[in-house]
């Protein structure tokens, strides 16, 4: 712990309903040895600062913080939750259903995701012929699309 550090959100709650627990603890030992007897708000009061302490710990620590990574991941491109990470063949799988859907979506997009599948068909899969027919079919179907003209080598 690096003490130059700011002190996060659930630190500073920790320390404010902490120390106005302490203060409530120490007067109730205070007042109950002074007048002989246990004060009962002062009782409940401390055990109100403990709940209430809890309360906001727990919920900084599973709703507020979790969901600021996630924005924070979403507005940054930051990684995904553990177990959320797509792998190659949900890729594949999704990029296969984009060029066969329809009605078919923009031509753009289809044509972007068909020379992606036929990148990952070659490249992982080490299935050029697949690969090309991708690329075939692409030409076939959107003769006029520029992004086209630079995926075979002259």
């Amino acid at each position: 712990m690096d003490f130059a550090d700011p002190p996060s959100l659930r630190g500073v709650m920790r320390g404010i309903l902490g120390a106005a627990m302490a203060l409530a603890a120490l007067a109730l030992v205070v007042v109950s040895l002074g007048a002989r007897h246990i004060e009962w708000r002062l009782v409940a009061l401390v055990l109100t600062l403990w709940g209430a302490w809890g309360f906001v710990d727990s919920l900084i620590g599973t709703v507020l913080e979790p969901l600021g990574r996630f924005v924070g991941n979403a507005l940054t491109g930051g990684a995904m939750p553990a177990g959320r990470a797509i792998t190659i063949q949900d890729e594949t799988a999704m990029l296969e259903r984009l060029v066969d859907a329809d009605p078919p979506p923009p031509s753009h997009r289809v044509v972007l995701a068909g020379i992606r599948l036929a990148e990952i068909y070659r490249t992982h899969e080490h299935d050029a012929a697949k690969a090309e027919a991708v690329i075939a079919r692409l030409i076939s179907r959107y003769p006029d699309a520029p992004e086209l003209k630079y995926v075979r080598p002259a």
